[in-house]
């Protein structure tokens, strides 16, 4: 099977470039070397309140009088760090924002009721319960109570 190798400049620790390899032979005594790339899985967390930092980790190889071991490898991980307030808000923005279509449709069905009642009062129970559902859920995000 094959992996993923980076060829490594010891000397600044820059990836040259990359490729894919069956089991190569690698010569781990010069100034460029391929090092075998991991790539570990997201680790779970909450999307409401952290996000994920890709992180990049590999060993000081710089030491060209070291040889470098065979199992060294590059990998490739996460951090996960809390969000800002202004990011939150804007995640909060965006969920509203998605609901905008939902909502001109609410506001299509109240224009329509109003029409029709010939001036009588609306009252909640003449609007569907998917309707508040609506409402009420935009409401939250805004941390506003529901109607």
């Amino acid at each position: 099977m094959k992996k993923r190798y980076a060829k490594i400049d010891r000397s600044t620790g820059d990836v040259i470039k990359r490729k894919e390899f069956d089991d190569p032979n690698r010569v781990l005594n010069k100034p460029f070397v391929w090092l075998e790339e991991q790539r570990d899985p997201e680790p779970a967390y909450n999307k409401e309140t952290h996000k994920l930092v890709g992180t990049v980790t590999q060993p000081d190889l710089s030491d060209l009088q070291v040889d470098v071991s065979s199992n060294v490898k590059r990998v490739f991980g996460f951090d996960t760090v809390a969000l800002t307030a202004q990011e939150i808000d804007t995640r909060r923005d965006e969920k509203i924002d998605r609901t905008n279509d939902k909502m001109v449709r609410v506001v299509e069905l109240i224009l329509t009721k109003i029409a029709t009642k010939n001036g009588v009062a609306l009252e909640k129970s003449d609007f569907p319960a998917k309707v508040w559902t609506a409402i009420n859920n935009r409401r939250a995000l805004r941390g506003e109570s529901p109607v």
